[in-house]
């Protein structure tokens, strides 16, 4: 049989290869990123309270993005939600479109299959 050195060998896994992303999106004035993943994004403020999230790599897939105001009585909405980008919408407890501060979570996964 041998020892097995030299051989290489195909391993299937049932992981999804997730990847995870996080940043607080200062909106009010100049918008900007920060955290640890902001250079992993690049931030377009589309106008009072539209913001656009274009990924540097795109997840193969969706991904599930949660956000959180951090200025108060903010509602913090997802608009569009794409592999490459999410677009999140912000406004005030009128429902009036205002700037804010939010943090984001992207978690999506790496490989396109579903199951």
């Amino acid at each position: 049989m041998g020892s097995g050195r030299g051989i290489s060998n195909r391993v299937v896994s049932p992981q999804r290869a997730m990847r995870i992303m996080s940043v607080k999106v200062d909106g009010t004035g100049t918008a900007s990123l920060s955290g640890t993943c902001s250079t992993n994004m690049t931030l377009t403020d589309s106008g009072t309270g539209d913001y656009l999230l274009t990924f540097n790599l795109p997840y193969k897939r969706a991904p599930e993005v949660m956000v959180t105001p951090i200025t108060d009585n903010i509602v913090a909405k997802l608009g569009t939600v794409a592999v490459g980008s999410v677009q999140i919408l912000t406004e005030n407890l009128s429902g009036s479109a205002t700037d804010a501060d939010f943090h984001v979570i992207i978690l999506g996964s790496d490989t396109a299959d579903q199951y």
